[in-house]
């Protein structure tokens, strides 16, 4: 376990991702010069980091790292509280910590929600996953197929040779941005009875784009809650 954990944290805490927390702290100090706020920008930083390595670790369950993590924040925020309720010289506002407190909250309930679910997050990803370069690829060729369609509905080989892609290349793009319906295929075929596909222009645009982040935004938020 221990092992996973040193490979993992050296994997993702490379010079260069430190060194851009590094500047983002120096930069909240030579703005605000508040050592407080600094030292609490710096403590996120390293819960958030301890979480993502215990997630993303083969073997290790980090479902746990949720419970670790909910009940600290919990835990420090109660105690932040009431130093902040009970002490009469404190200025402090009460409701930053009980805001952080209900964050430590979510991150239980989030944790429990893995557990009812059996949802173990012990960092493995089937083995058809895509890499994010492959990912970033398949976009990069959803684009093309997307602005071709926009003139009108065509088949895989003609959308081929427009995007000049591969056949392959573009059954991708039409599998992954298919499964949400931004692409889809007419009942209605060519001439030579291939399958014509065409683009549902309301689920692309700024809108659109909004809307895929809010939407599970939005559901990520209230999951914990469910049931």
């Amino acid at each position: 376990m221990i092992s996973a954990l040193v490979r993992t944290a050296r994997d993702r805490l490379t010079i260069r991702h430190v060194l851009g927390y590094v500047a983002a702290v120096a930069i909240v100090y030579g703005i605000s010069q508040n050592a407080s706020l600094v030292l609490g920008i710096a403590t996120a930083f390293v819960i958030t980091e301890a979480m993502a390595v215990v997630r993303e670790a083969p073997g290790i369950d980090g479902r746990w790292a949720g419970v670790g993590i909910g009940l600290f924040i919990t835990g420090i925020s109660l105690v932040w509280f009431a130093y902040e309720y009970v002490v009469p010289a404190s200025d402090g506002l009460l409701w930053f910590p009980a805001l952080t407190a209900g964050v430590g909250v979510w991150f239980l309930l989030d944790a429990r929600r893995d557990f009812v679910e059996d949802r173990r997050r012990d960092g493995t990803q089937p083995a058809d996953d895509m890499t994010s370069s492959e990912a970033m690829l398949v976009m990069s060729h959803a684009h093309l197929v997307s602005t071709e369609l926009e003139s009108g509905p065509k088949t895989v080989p003609e959308l081929a040779a427009a995007c000049d892609l591969t056949e392959s290349r573009v059954r991708e793009v039409i599998d992954v941005v298919g499964d949400d319906g931004t692409i889809y295929p007419l009942e209605e075929s060519a001439a030579d009875d291939a399958t014509r596909y065409a683009l549902d222009e309301s689920k692309v645009g700024a809108g659109a784009f909004v809307r895929s982040i809010v939407g599970p935004a939005a559901r990520r938020l209230v999951r914990p809650f469910r049931g």
